[in-house]
């Protein structure tokens, strides 16, 4: 199977939380790794192309990825922005029976979330935010099969740039002084055809007050016409992350 860059971004919406109280800035940068499993659906002239890469093979198939995070805190209010960019190819003998003998998926993919949280709740065993804010994708897809029974090969290219809004919600338990658990979800898009989705849960340890790292799980998914063509991607696999507050 071919490479396949998917090491992508965990979030760093967990990072730094300042008291709901204070009115002195609070902001926290994130470096993160996602070992991402990829599952993705395009569809060609011949028929649905479904390929997919678990996340234990993904150490042996990175291309290129880069992740970051940031998030400014002021009295209960957040602002974060989180960035990803990834150079993916997944391949799969037959696609189509035996008319191709291998069908290989490149993705290259950035995204661009910016949220704005308001904390609705905050108290030594729980806090609570919710907010709504921005998804920025750009995809370029290139489609290749390679000769099998029709002795020929074909190759196809698509790409696209938009923007989707998106609700979501943080939920914050503190565990001890030192660790803290975190969950997140958002859903946005502009209807049934375009619309994305992410979960994440996770677990913190605070080594002193500026450095942080953390452990957890996250699925993000995307639905989006692109050149005409229904496409579906969805990453989802284990996560690190390191945090620095300033």
């Amino acid at each position: 199977m071919k490479r396949i860059a998917t090491l992508i971004a965990a979030s760093a919406l967990f990072a730094g939380q300042a008291s709901a109280q204070s009115s002195e800035w609070n902001y926290t940068a994130t470096l993160y790794g996602w070992f991402a499993g990829l599952d993705t659906s395009v569809e060609t002239d011949l028929g649905t192309l479904n390929a997919e890469l678990s996340s234990k093979d993904v150490l042996e198939n990175v291309d290129a990825t880069l992740m970051a995070a940031f998030e400014a805190r002021r009295g209960p209010w957040g602002f974060v922005i989180d960035g990803v960019y990834s150079d993916l190819s997944v391949s799969k003998n037959n696609p189509f029976s035996d008319d191709f003998s291998e069908a290989v998926v490149e993705t290259k993919l950035s995204q661009v979330t910016g949220l704005a949280l308001y904390r609705f709740h905050s108290s030594p065993t729980l806090k609570f935010d919710a907010g709504a804010g921005l998804r920025w994708f750009d995809v370029d897809m290139g489609i290749t099969l390679t000769p099998g029974a029709l002795g020929m090969s074909r190759s196809s290219s698509v790409g696209e740039s938009w923007v989707d809004p998106v609700l979501a919600a943080r939920v914050i338990v503190p565990i001890n002084d030192t660790w803290t658990a975190t969950a997140l979800v958002d859903y946005g898009g502009t209807g049934s055809d375009d619309k994305t989705w992410q979960a994440l849960a996770s677990v913190k340890y605070q080594f002193n007050d500026k450095w942080s790292a953390a452990f957890g799980y996250r699925s993000m998914n995307l639905q989006h016409d692109i050149g005409g063509r229904a496409n579906e991607i969805t990453l989802s696999g284990p996560f690190v992350a390191a945090g620095f507050r300033f």
